[in-house]
């Protein structure tokens, strides 16, 4: 499976841990599998403003599983 986060845009950065922006992982049936992201907040992000950060996963016949929101702000 691949696992990604789809580009937030308006100064915002989203990369595995490797520094990748996507990372393959193997989750057995039935089972999870915990994925680390680094969300960085360039100079330009405007502070107290909502943004949606939405990770997708790509099996590996290429079937897509539901994408998983969330909501990142900056203080």
């Amino acid at each position: 499976m691949t696992v990604s986060a789809r580009p937030v845009g308006g100064g915002w950065t989203v990369r595995t841990d490797q520094g990748q922006p996507e990372t393959r992982i193997h989750v057995p049936a039935g089972g999870r599998a915990a994925v680390n992201f680094t969300v960085l907040a360039g100079r330009s992000v405007a502070r107290r403003t909502d943004r949606r950060l939405a990770f997708r996963a790509t099996l590996d016949d290429h079937a897509e599983v539901p994408a998983s929101v969330a909501l990142i702000h900056l203080r």
